[in-house]
C-alpha cells in the first residue's frame, strides 16, 4: 500500500510541482503584490508598519515638501535685449549718493528671473542689455561698516521700459548705533526654538499625540504666553522661515498669492523660494540685532531663515542634517556660541532650527501613532529633550533672568501625504497645515497666559524685537501684541541725517548687472555663510577664450561669489601677475570656511575643458583642523568633484591644471575654501588664488 502511494506520487511529480507553483502564485497575488503596491500608503495612512523607520532629513530647506520634479532646471537671466535701465541712489536726508546698495531687477511674475547689481562709490547703477518690457525694481543696503547707516528697501513698480529709462531712487537712512541700553523689564537676549513640521494641536490639544509627552515645551508655556491660534500665511518652509526674521514678503520680486487652503493650487513661486539664495532685500531681526551689536547665530537642522535675507549679519550658521536621536549635538553648540559671546553687553539672538520632525519618513508618519512605528511623536520627544538640555543649561547658568525664549514651527506637516490638514481646516478655515505652536516667556512677558485671538507669523518678528527693547525690522507687516508684556510702548527704527557714506571695498566707480543668485554650496563645516547676491553663470565666451570671469582679480564687483564665516578679500599682499590676487582665510582668529566661487558653462561639443589657476598657502595647523580646497560644484552647491583638499605651508606660488571635459555642456561652479577652526588659538591656515583660467576647444 504505501509503496503504491510512492508510486502515484513520483509519476504525478510534475503535475503536482505545478500545482504548487500555481497556489504560490496566487497566494503572492492577494497578499505580496498588493503590499508592494500599497507599501508607500501604509506608511502615510496608519502607523507605518515593520519596516518603517527614522531617515534623518537631508532636504536643506524643506526640498521634500515638493512633488518631485518641482525645482525646475536654474532660470537664466532677463531676457536680452536693447533696452537699459540706469539710475543713481541717494540718501533720502542728505541727497548724498548711496554707495555699495543693491539693486534688483524682475518682472515680477511667477517663473521670472531677477538681476542684481551693486552702486558705486557715486550711488550709480546700471542695467543694460535687456529687452523692453515692464520691470520691478528694488534697491536697499543692509550691510553694515561701522556706524555708517542701512538703508531701508525702496520699490519703483510696473516701470515701462523701450529703450533708455533712468529710475533713481531715495532712500531712508536707518541709524547703527553699535551698541544698546537694555531697557528694565526687557530681555538682554532671545533664543527661537523651530520645531519645524509641528501642529499646534499635536502639542497642546491632542492627548494621543504630544499634549502629554512634551514636558519642556510645556513648562516654557506655563512660565509665559501660550498662542493658541498662531497661523502662518503660506505653509511652505522657506517662505515661512522668511517671515518669521523679516514679518514681510518681497513683493515687488515675486506674486504674494496664497491660497486660501492650503493644499489648493496658489500663486507662489515656490521654485525661487526652494531653489535658490537669491536674497530679496527686505531687513530681519539679524539685521536689525546686528545693528545695535549683538551677537547672531542660527544653529540647528536643515532648515534656516537666512537663505533669502542679507545673512552677512548672522555671526554663524551651523547647520546639518538631522540627527538619529536626540540632537544633543545643536544644544552644544548653541551653549558654546553663547560662552564664546558671553562677555558682549549687548546681547544675542539665537535662531534655533529643531528639525526632528522634518523629512519624508517622519511626515508620513500619523501624529497620534504612539507605537514604536510612531516617528512622528518619536522625532517631536526629540525636539522636546533637545529644549530641555537647553533650558536645564541656562537655568544652571543664569541665563533666564536676562533671556526671552520661543518656541513655534514654521509649517506643520505638508509632505502631500494623508496628514496635511490632520485636524481639518482649523478655526479660520485655512487648513491646519498652517496652524503652529506659539509659546514665549521672558523678563517682561506676562507668566501663565493663553491668548485665543489670531496671530499671524508675520506678528513673530514685531514681538520678538519688543521683547528686546528694539525696533521692528522695518518691512514687518506684523504687529506688537500688546498684551503679551507687561509695559513698554513699540520703539522704532532711528532715522539719521548723516553725512555721505563711502563706499566699503568697491573700487570701480559703478557696477555691472548680475544675473539671479544661485543655491549656497553644501556646508562643509559648522560655520558656514551664505553669499551675498551671488551671480549665475555667465554667457559663453567664443572657444578658446577664458570661461572665467575677473579671473586675475584685478576687478572688483561681484563675479566672484564670496561666502562663508571670513569673507575672501583681493589682496596686494600676494599677487603671481598684475597687482591682486585672491586672499581666503585669516591670519588669526579665523573660526569656520572662507569661499569664493563662480558659475561658468561649458558649450556642449567642446573636446577639451582645460582649468587652471595657482595657489598660495600658508598654515601652522593640522589638518584634523584646517585645509585648502577646491572643488567643481553643482549649480545647486554639492560637490561634483573635490579637485584638491590639503593643509600646507608652501609659501610659494603652485600651479594646477585639471581637465573638465567631461562636464561638457554643463554649467558648474569653480570654488575654492579654505577652513580654519583656531578655537581662540594661536593658529592660522589661509591661501592665495590668482590667475585662474579656464578654456574649451
Amino acid at each position: 500500500m504505501q509503496n503504491s502511494i510512492i508510486r502515484r506520487l513520483h509519476t504525478r511529480r510534475y503535475s503536482i510541482i505545478a500545482s504548487l507553483a500555481i497556489m504560490i502564485l496566487l497566494i503572492s497575488s492577494i497578499v505580496i503584490i498588493p503590499r508592494g503596491i500599497s507599501i508607500y500608503a501604509q506608511s502615510a495612512h496608519g502607523g507605518g508598519g515593520p519596516d518603517s523607520h527614522y531617515v534623518p532629513s537631508t532636504a536643506f530647506g524643506d526640498t521634500d515638501d515638493l512633488p518631485n520634479g518641482s525645482i525646475k532646471t536654474k532660470r537664466i537671466g532677463l531676457a536680452a535685449g536693447n533696452a537699459s535701465i540706469t539710475g543713481v541712489v541717494t540718501d533720502a536726508s542728505t541727497g548724498s549718493p548711496v554707495a555699495n546698495a543693491q539693486v534688483g531687477i524682475s518682472a515680477g511674475q511667477v517663473g521670472s528671473t531677477a538681476q542684481y547689481t551693486t552702486t558705486g562709490s557715486n550711488g550709480s547703477y546700471s542695467f543694460g542689455g535687456i529687452a523692453s518690457g515692464t520691470y520691478n525694481l528694488s534697491a536697499w543696503r543692509y550691510t553694515i561698516n561701522g556706524t555708517q547707516p542701512m538703508y531701508k528697501d525702496a520699490q519703483q513698480i510696473g516701470i515701462n521700459v523701450s529703450s533708455s529709462q533712468v529710475v533713481n531712487f531715495n532712500l531712508t537712512p536707518v541709524a547703527v548705533s553699535g551698541s544698546r541700553t537694555v531697557p528694565a523689564g526687557r530681555a538682554k537676549n532671545l533664543i527661537i526654538a523651530d520645531y519645524d513640521e509641528t501642529y499646534h494641536e499635536s502639542w497642546f490639544s491632542d492627548a494621543q499625540s504630544m499634549m502629554n509627552n512634551s514636558p519642556a515645551t510645556h513648562q516654557l508655556s506655563q512660565h509665559g504666553v501660550l498662542a493658541t491660534e498662531t497661523w502662518t500665511q503660506y505653509g511652505w518652509s522657506p517662505i515661512d522661515h522668511y517671515q518669521i526674521a523679516v514679518g514681510s514678503y518681497p513683493a515687488w520680486r515675486t506674486p504674494d498669492a496664497p491660497g486660501k487652503v492650503w493644499g489648493q493650487p496658489d500663486g507662489l513661486d515656490t521654485n525661487i523660494w526652494y531653489g535658490g539664495t537669491e536674497q530679496f532685500g527686505q531687513q530681519s531681526i539679524f539685521d536689525a540685532a546686528k545693528s545695535y551689536g549683538m551677537n547672531t547665530a542660527v544653529i540647528g537642522g536643515n532648515d534656516y531663515p537666512t537663505g533669502h535675507i542679507t545673512d552677512s549679519n548672522v555671526d554663524q550658521i551651523s547647520l546639518g542634517k538631522n540627527i538619529n536621536g536626540v540632537p544633543t549635538q545643536w544644544v552644544t553648540e548653541v551653549e558654546n556660541f553663547i560662552t564664546a559671546h558671553a562677555s558682549n553687553p549687548n546681547g544675542f539672538l539665537i535662531y534655533m532650527p529643531i528639525t526632528e520632525a522634518e523629512g519624508r519618513s517622519v511626515e508620513s508618519t500619523n501624529p497620534d501613532d504612539s507605537s514604536s512605528q510612531g516617528l512622528y511623536q518619536q522625532a517631536s520627544r526629540w525636539d522636546d529633550q533637545a529644549f530641555g538640555q537647553l533650558q536645564t543649561w541656562l537655568q544652571q547658568n543664569n541665563y533666564t533672568g536676562n533671556t526671552a525664549v520661543s518656541i513655534t514651527a514654521d509649517e506643520a506637516q505638508n509632505d502631500h501625504t494623508s496628514f496635511d490638514n490632520f485636524y481639518g481646516l482649523g478655526s479660520t478655515g485655512q487648513g491646519t497645515t498652517r496652524h503652529v505652536p506659539f509659546v514665549f516667556s521672558g523678563p517682561g512677558i506676562v507668566n501663565g497666559q493663553t491668548y485665543g485671538t489670531t496671530m499671524g507669523i508675520d506678528d513673530m518678528s514685531a514681538n520678538y524685537m519688543f521683547s528686546l527693547g528694539l525696533p521692528s525690522p522695518v518691512d514687518s507687516r506684523g504687529h506688537v501684541i500688546t498684551s503679551f508684556f507687561t509695559s513698554g510702548s513699540n520703539p522704532t527704527p532711528t532715522s539719521t541725517a548723516t553725512g555721505t557714506p563711502t563706499a566699503t571695498n568697491t573700487p570701480t566707480s559703478t557696477a555691472t548687472a548680475t544675473n539671479t543668485p544661485n543655491p549656497t554650496s553644501t556646508a562643509t563645516s559648522t560655520v558656514t555663510a551664505t553669499p551675498t547676491n551671488p551671480p549665475t553663470a555667465t554667457s559663453t565666451p567664443p572657444q578658446g577664450s577664458n570661461l572665467v570671469q575677473n579671473s586675475g582679480f584685478e576687478a572688483g564687483g561681484n563675479t566672484w561669489v564670496y561666502g562663508g564665516a571670513n569673507h575672501p578679500r583681493r589682496s596686494t599682499a600676494q599677487a603671481r601677475s598684475g597687482s591682486y590676487s585672491l586672499k581666503l582665510g585669516s591670519n588669526s582668529g579665523q573660526q569656520g570656511d572662507s569661499t569664493a566661487y563662480q558659475l561658468v558653462t561649458i558649450p556642449a561639443g567642446v573636446k577639451s575643458a582645460n582649468l587652471t589657476f595657482y595657489y598660495w598657502s600658508a598654515s601652522n595647523d593640522s589638518s584634523t583642523y584646517a585645509w585648502q580646497e577646491a572643488d567643481i560644484v553643482n549649480s545647486s552647491g554639492t560637490i561634483i568633484q573635490q579637485l584638491f583638499r590639503n593643509t600646507t605651508n608652501d609659501q610659494a606660488w603652485i600651479q594646477m591644471n585639471f581637465d573638465l571635459s567631461s562636464f561638457a555642456g554643463q554649467t558648474i561652479g569653480i570654488r575654492f575654501l579654505d577652513h580654519e577652526n583656531s578655537k581662540g588659538g594661536a593658529y592660522y591656515n589661509y591661501l592665495y588664488v590668482d590667475d585662474v583660467s579656464l578654456t574649451a576647444r
